[in-house]
């Protein structure tokens, strides 16, 4: 019995015949395999896009679970645009149709396409801006492209690259046609042997399948975008950021603030006094994008960049604030801290503003500004109680940052017929993608608009051309103020005035040795020192005219008009003694910078803490105004330790 068990095992037929049963299955595997190989180019797809979400990760040091959130998106893309259409193939005459094969391809193809522009663009906007793009942005580039300008100028390389690359990714999906067309039949279709619904009536539950899944999807999808404003790594993922509305990143627990806030400035606006005898200036606040205070003649600079302004200061009827700062470093809260005198943590659409203020004082209000304020939230946040807003969308004849198209929308206010007015003007020639006029190129050599690339060479030769660009940005700024002063003037609103005049934030151009580059990022003085003027011919004393931040505008105004300054602001009037103070700051990025400037009459001390890496600076601005000495290792412990304390109250206020 033993010997036939042995020579059984070791008889050659049986031991042959085993290898050819398991080479079998695998053949058997490979032919199954076969029909789908059309779709093995979806995984190559998503192999790609598993390597740039890491190098995205690995570039702007994001936890590498971003890639978990991001594939599954990036792959219901690619199954959408694969699945949706194949579902037609149902329909015979469509399936039979020749061409068929071939747009099943060129969609699918079309689709990677857009994902693989999205990743470039986004990486070339998170390297320059730290923020994502969105479809407001898009939809901005492609209006000013519309009206024959760019927001961000491209050299025809990239734009002839991006082509290139598109022609190729659909070459090689329309030659794979034949074979995505064979595996979506196989996949689909109930007739055919390898069919996911082998019979007929598992069709429609396939197609169900296809449909609950798709739905599950967006579901996920919206959950996650939801959350999204609220978190770092999902504000960063490209699909994510691509439908947002803003780009703004909130603390988790803004919800919770912003109902509060909101509650505050309602009952604010409701209990405030109506009816009022106070004197109906118009009022005018005109702020001048990423305006550097040591780049205007008011502030010692050695250009004659603001010979406008300076003839007004040495008139006697300009005020200069000596030492004015923004409440951070981007556009959205320079803007709102100015008209809604709150700091970063308490700004929301719903705040009470100076000119719903006026408005209810029986003013009429007008919002006229260059630039496209939509995308970072501005438009739904200055609200709808205006008489008439205009910005870089508005316009028929100029492009979304050219500010020409200040005085088209002035074309629509009507002449000063005794009703008081308020104006808010928002220019953009200092900006990097202002439009500059070739009649204030004073400086030369100068940049070109939209030097992006400059910011990665901190050594590079052309550096000085950079300054003289952003230079003849501040003579075209300058020449507008003008101009907007004569207007005015001109339709009787000026004569009975006061007049505001001020930025939004400051801008880097290469100080730290190359480092520190246009705004949003950082908080050294560079970014958040602007200028401050205040135009009134009357002989009202300000009596502060030391310090200010933007907080301060909305009550100085007010106060200035005899009206009480609303409860609800966190500002001081300027009209005010100048008293010590604790003033906040951050920056406009999703890892962001925090900064205590102390002030007495003796010291002017300034913290800076940073999530990233969770750094600490200390700098005095009385004996390093450039902040070259970073004191936090040298400095008293009482004093670090009560700025990290006021620090930290300003971020739980």
């Amino acid at each position: 019995m033993k010997a036939n068990l042995v020579s059984s095992f070791l008889s050659p037929s049986i031991h042959e015949s085993a290898e050819p049963r398991a080479f079998g299955r695998v053949v058997g595997f490979i032919r199954n395999f076969a029909p789908y190989r059309g779709l093995f180019l979806v995984l190559v797809e998503l192999l790609a896009s598993t390597i740039f979400i890491y190098c995205f990760c690995r570039a702007f040091r994001l936890s590498q679970f971003l890639i978990l959130i991001h594939l599954p998106l990036v792959t219901g893309v690619l199954a959408a645009a694969l699945f949706v259409p194949g579902l037609l193939l149902y329909c015979r005459w469509i399936r039979e149709w020749e061409a068929t094969k071939y747009w099943l391809a060129t969609i699918l193809g079309a689709a990677f396409s857009v994902v693989a522009i999205l990743y470039a663009a986004d990486f070339a906007s998170y390297s320059w801006t730290g923020a994502n793009l969105n479809y407001k942005l898009v939809y901005l580039y492609f209006w000013d492209l519309r009206q024959g300008g760019d927001i961000i100028s491209l050299s025809p390389s990239i734009y002839i690259s991006v082509v290139a690359f598109v022609l190729a990714v659909l070459a090689i999906h329309v030659a794979c046609a034949g074979a995505i067309f064979r595996g979506l039949q196989t996949l689909l279709l109930p007739e055919l042997p390898n069919s996911l619904s082998k019979k007929r009536r598992h069709a429609a539950r396939a197609s169900m399948l296809v449909v609950i899944l798709l739905f599950a999807y967006c579901v996920g999808f919206y959950v996650l975008l939801q959350r999204a404003p609220y978190s770092e790594l999902l504000s960063a993922d490209p699909l994510l950021s691509l439908v947002r509305s803003s780009t703004e990143l909130r603390d988790p627990e803004y919800p919770a603030i912003a109902e509060r806030v909101r509650r505050e400035d309602e009952q604010c606006r409701n209990s405030y006094p109506r009816n009022l005898k106070f004197e109906k200036k118009n009022v005018i606040i005109i702020m001048a994008d990423a305006l550097r205070a040591d780049h205007t003649q008011l502030y010692g600079y050695d250009r004659a960049t603001t010979p406008f302004l300076k003839k007004l200061f040495d008139s006697g009827h300009l005020r200069r604030v000596k030492f004015a700062t923004s409440t951070c470093s981007g556009t959205f809260c320079g803007v709102m801290s100015t008209l809604a005198s709150r700091h970063a943590r308490r700004l929301i659409s719903g705040n009470y503003k100076i000119y719903d203020l006026l408005h209810d004082e029986g003013y009429e209000t007008y919002l006229i500004l260059s630039g496209g304020h939509d995308y970072q939230g501005l438009r739904e946040a200055y609200g709808p109680e205006m008489t008439m807003y205009f910005d870089g969308l508005s316009s028929s004849k100029y492009t979304s940052t050219d500010d020409r198209l200040i005085f088209e929308g002035l074309e629509r206010v009507p002449q000063y017929s005794g009703t008081p007015a308020f104006f808010y003007f928002h220019l953009m020639a200092t900006h990097l993608t202002g439009i500059k006029q070739e009649s204030f190129r004073v400086y030369q050599p100068a940049a070109e608009r939209n030097y992006f690339r400059l910011k990665f060479r901190a050594d590079n030769k052309e550096w000085p051309k950079v300054i003289n660009a952003y230079d003849n940005g501040v003579v075209q700024v300058d020449a507008t103020i003008e101009q907007i002063f004569d207007t005015l003037k001109a339709k009787g609103y000026l004569q009975n005035s006061l007049v505001v005049i001020m930025a939004d934030h400051g801008e880097g151009l290469g100080e730290r040795n190359g480092h520190s580059w246009g705004h949003s990022l950082a908080l050294y003085q560079e970014h958040i020192r602007i200028p401050l003027l205040i135009y009134d011919v009357s002989s009202v004393k300000y009596e502060n005219l030391e310090f200010a931040t933007q907080v301060d505008i909305a009550p100085t105004i007010v106060d200035r008009l005899g009206l009480p300054i609303p409860g609800c602001w966190q500002g001081k009037s300027l009209l005010g003694a100048d008293v010590e103070r604790v003033t906040s700051y951050r920056s406009d990025s999703p890892k962001p910078c925090y900064a205590i400037i102390h002030r007495t009459n003796e010291s002017l001390f300034k913290y800076i803490y940073c999530v990233a890496g969770k750094t600490e600076e200390l700098y005095d601005l009385v004996k390093d105004p450039g902040e070259e000495m970073n004191l936090i290792g040298t400095a008293d412990g009482g004093l670090v330790q009560r700025m990290r304390e006021e620090l930290q109250r300003s971020r739980s206020d």
